[in-house]
């Protein structure tokens, strides 16, 4: 098992790349109230729509912050995916 060296550990408060997975569909004009992800449009598995969006994040708040307003969207959350750190 690889240990993991401090350069792999993310930080509450480092900015990162993140890829956030919604089943449903939200359009592109949502980026500038959402972080300025970037919003797509893909089919999942099961042929529904979902929306991925991708986007560097300043720190883990402003991930919550997207979350957030995710759920107040009501948009169920398939994943979430920390891309790159740093």
């Amino acid at each position: 098992m690889k240990s993991k060296s401090l350069d792999d550990v993310l930080t509450m408060a480092g900015a990162a790349t993140y890829q956030i997975i919604v089943q449903g569909t939200i359009d592109p004009s949502w980026a500038n109230r959402l972080a300025g992800m970037n919003i797509t449009e893909r089919r999942s598995e099961n042929g529904g729509v979902e929306t991925v969006f991708v986007g560097r994040l300043a720190d883990q708040a402003a991930l919550s912050g997207v979350l957030d307003r995710l759920y107040e969207l009501r948009f169920p959350v398939v994943s979430v995916d920390c891309l790159d750190k740093g």
